[in-house]
């Protein structure tokens, strides 16, 4: 027997909140689900996934992300109209080959391959500090346009960094370092308690980062760091495992922004969270199925990708 071949399989927003209304016999199957129990089941569906973030159930979510520091700054905004902070999978380095003068409106970098139209690129001045700018037009033979000229000198060896995106707000840090341009990571203190961040009392000392502290706000995280980046450690980028925030579904043909294993948890726990606005009473008859389906999937759900959370172990040698 031929199998399909096919992996992809999905759900939009529309067939979710179809499937959820079934499970409470609340549509007819035969017919197009009313205008008014779509809007209302996408409400319900946006806030039940909102909900389900604060559990850590979404491990799908962790990236690694790359933060520019900027000279003498305490306070970064990190999200998509925030400070230069990019996929870390999306975030790349090279170095000045040809000395450029102030005002100079192209560089020449050792390697361009990794660059393209639009990429934001920050260049290291010989100030001490890196000017952010965007690409205008594709590299070629390593000689690089900018979108606005240089505010300084820039000598032969120079960094240059880009990256082609900003991220999302991240919703909580779970793990960070500070990386140098060899690539070597030292690892950094995640401060949790904004009060003991804040109660430090030189912020403006400069060196190199050793803690951070984030604050998940709405548009864009707030993240601050101590001590600030000085002249010396302008090149040190801050790598992060974040969770970003879950992706809304705004439209009808939007799909889950997730893996297939979790649409029946969304499916049944759908039916369960709309269940009150249409007066259907889960506590008896055919309802306590729902509300048990609900629990299987979503535990199973959990179980499956809390596997995948890692633990770490450390050992201590004692000495008889």
């Amino acid at each position: 027997m031929a199998t399909s071949g096919s992996t992809d399989f999905t759900l939009n927003r529309d067939q979710i909140i179809t499937s959820a209304l079934r499970k409470l016999r609340k549509i007819d199957p035969n017919l197009t689900t009313p205008a008014i129990d779509i809007t209302s089941g996408t409400e319900t569906l946006n806030m039940m996934i909102k909900a389900w973030q604060i559990d850590k159930l979404f491990l799908w979510l962790n990236e690694e992300v790359c933060l520019f520091q900027q000279y003498n700054t305490q306070f970064y905004a990190v999200g998509p109209s925030g400070d230069n902070c990019g996929l870390l999978v999306d975030s790349f380095k090279t170095q000045i080959a040809t000395a450029a003068a102030s005002a100079a409106s192209t560089i020449t970098v050792d390697d361009d391959d990794d660059m393209t139209d639009g990429d934001y690129i920050g260049i290291e001045l010989d100030g001490g500090t890196i000017q952010w700018t965007t690409i205008n037009g594709t590299p070629a033979s390593n000689v690089v346009t900018l979108t606005a000229a240089l505010t300084g000198a820039v000598a032969v060896d120079r960094w240059v960094f880009t990256y082609t995106t900003k991220i999302s707000r991240p919703l909580q840090i779970t793990e960070a370092r500070v990386r140098d341009t060899d690539d070597v990571d030292s690892p950094l203190t995640i401060v949790k308690s904004r009060t003991q961040f804040l109660s430090q009392t030189d912020k403006t000392s400069k060196g190199r980062v050793l803690e951070i502290h984030h604050n998940p706000d709405i548009t864009n995280g707030q993240l601050y760091v101590w001590p600030v980046c000085g002249t010396g450690d302008i090149t040190d980028r801050i790598i992060m495992s974040v969770q970003r925030v879950i992706e809304d579904f705004d439209a009808s043909a939007n799909n889950f922004d997730g893996p297939p294993e979790a649409l029946a948890a969304l499916v049944w726990n759908l039916a369960v969270w709309l269940a009150p606005e249409y007066g259907v009473d889960l506590t008896t008859g055919k309802g306590t199925s729902v509300t048990a389906m609900a629990g299987i999937t979503y535990d199973n759900l959990k179980k499956f990708y809390r596997s995948y959370d890692p633990v770490y172990v450390s050992t201590v040698s004692v000495r008889p």
